[in-house]
């Protein structure tokens, strides 16, 4: 009687939690900034030059003096950075013989 030969056996891996890639998003990289206006001490009004300041005070009758005060500030954009939001991953398994 002839006796089978087993079939053999063939190694195979198995994924137990598949690979997944980066998820993430882009940022501005940046400040906030503002210029200096000069405001009178008298009346309170601003400028954003001093010529135009002196302008104001003209003959130095009622505005005679100003001060240094920040502007309206705005965004200075300086690049952009990589946020990630869910890392990478590598796939994880085993082999088993089937």
């Amino acid at each position: 009687v002839p006796t089978a030969t087993p079939k053999p056996k063939e190694k195979v891996w198995v994924v137990d939690v598949p690979a997944k890639e980066e998820v993430g998003h882009w940022e501005e990289d940046g400040y906030w900034w503002s210029d200096v206006v000069y405001r009178c001490n008298q009346c309170g009004e601003t400028f954003t030059t001093k010529d135009a300041l002196f302008v104001h005070e003209g003959d130095l009758s009622t505005c005679w003096s100003y001060t240094e005060v920040p502007g309206e500030s705005y965004w200075v954009k300086t690049g952009q950075h990589w946020v990630v939001d869910e890392p990478a991953q590598e796939e994880q398994g085993h082999w088993e013989y089937r």
